[in-house]
């Protein structure tokens, strides 16, 4: 039997940020020209990293957002027209844009990006794209050195829950903890 894993979210923007500036290093292939976009405080025009994907010549950009597990913290539909309108102005334009989160999915705003998707591509703008933590763990799991990388340096994984049972009658459930000790 395989227990399932569970990958923590980053607990802050900057560790979000890292983590996607490596993802899309490794998924790009263009890992040594990956950028952060400037720095706290300046104009970022919705991009918080960028880079050219090997075989491509024009920009891509991603807009991070780390959100918690509360009730009021997912993606609004105002946030999102906010940051499209500001990555319009992203010096030189862009092809693709990504919205990254960290919040769960929701179909509704899948839908309203499938929508601005279409929207931007026919006035011949960039491409839009929305990427929940759900999706983000899917690419961290074909990615295996971002993975290593995530897991070991930044996080460890939460748990690893397990239930065992016996003609599909729950019996017993286990949730270890994980506790991360590092030694000089």
């Amino acid at each position: 039997m395989i227990a399932p894993t569970q990958i923590k979210k980053p607990k802050n923007w900057q560790d979000f940020e890292k983590l996607c500036k490596n993802l899309w290093g490794e998924i790009w292939d263009c890992a040594d020209t990956i950028k952060r976009n400037g720095r706290i405080g300046q104009q970022q025009y919705g991009v918080d990293v960028y880079g050219i994907p090997k075989g491509e010549t024009s920009y891509y950009g991603i807009q991070c957002k780390c959100k918690d597990d509360s009730i009021d913290s997912s993606l609004t539909q105002k946030e999102i027209d906010g940051e499209l309108k500001k990555a319009i102005d992203f010096k030189p334009a862009l092809k693709q844009f990504i919205i990254a989160t960290t919040a769960n999915k929701d179909s509704m705003i899948e839908t309203y990006i499938r929508q601005k998707d279409i929207e931007y591509r026919k006035k011949g703008l960039f491409e839009i794209h929305l990427l929940c933590w759900e999706d983000i763990v899917d690419l961290l799991e074909e990615r295996r050195n971002t993975y290593n990388w995530y897991i070991n340096n930044c996080q460890y994984k939460e748990c690893t829950d397990v239930s065992v049972t016996f003609d599909g009658k729950e019996v017993v459930s286990i949730h270890p903890q994980y506790i991360r000790t590092t030694t000089a």
